[in-house]
């Protein structure tokens, strides 16, 4: 993971791997718990994973202030009809990582944790922001600063960069005319699309890691 070849090194810090068994689940959890990134060291991850770069923190700390459409090219409650997932996945963000990110990117509270939860079982899955706070509390993590699961899926995406090779680039909230590049403040959104999930579900590291620990 400290990079070779295509693949850009992760963040510098132990990396954490465990496992929660639960009679109807079992769950892995892939984390950098000393790894909590704010300000330009935030900007800088999010630039490595997304497909134009990422903007200044300022940048985006102005547009996730906007108090209704954090994507400045989304008109008032428009993305509220967006299709495809778009709109629940632009949902999620808002209630449940937007707070922790404006506070990462200014520097006011705690950094954010690359933090990767799945669930094995017969349908593997990629566990969302809720979920995946109370496996990492449950695991004992201890992160330094707060556990975020859209960098967790960043880590994947630098540790086989392909995996994302055909999703699309453009994306847009509000209607084709409204479509605009993928940089850092689109990511959240992006990588969190229903259509996406399988690229990442394959990653030959989630395999890997559950072979290593078996329970």
């Amino acid at each position: 993971m400290a990079g070779n070849g295509d693949s850009p090194p992760w963040p510098p810090g132990e990396v954490l791997v465990t496992t929660l068994t639960r009679p109807d689940a079992t769950y892995y959890v892939l984390a950098i718990p000393q790894a909590a990134l704010d300000g330009e060291a935030l900007t800088s991850f999010l630039a490595r994973v997304a497909p134009f770069g990422c903007p200044s923190p300022g940048a985006l700390i102005r547009a996730y202030s906007l108090p209704d459409a954090p994507f400045p090219s989304i008109l008032l409650k428009e993305h509220e009809d967006a299709p495809d997932g778009l709109g629940d996945a632009y949902r999620r963000f808002l209630v449940f990582a937007r707070r922790h990110w404006l506070a990462a990117l200014g520097q006011t509270g705690p950094g954010l944790c690359p933090v990767l939860a799945w669930d094995a079982g017969a349908t593997r899955r990629l566990l969302g922001q809720a979920e995946l706070a109370r496996v990492v509390a449950d695991a004992a993590l201890t992160p330094t600063g707060v556990a975020d699961g859209y960098l967790g899926r960043g880590l994947l995406l630098l540790a086989n960069p392909d995996l994302s090779e055909s999703w699309p680039t453009l994306m847009s909230l509000g209607g084709p005319t409204k479509a605009r590049k993928i940089t850092g403040r689109e990511f959240p959104v992006w990588v969190d699309l229903p259509a996406h999930q399988p690229s990442l579900l394959s990653s030959p590291l989630l395999r890997r890691i559950e072979h290593l620990i078996e329970p």
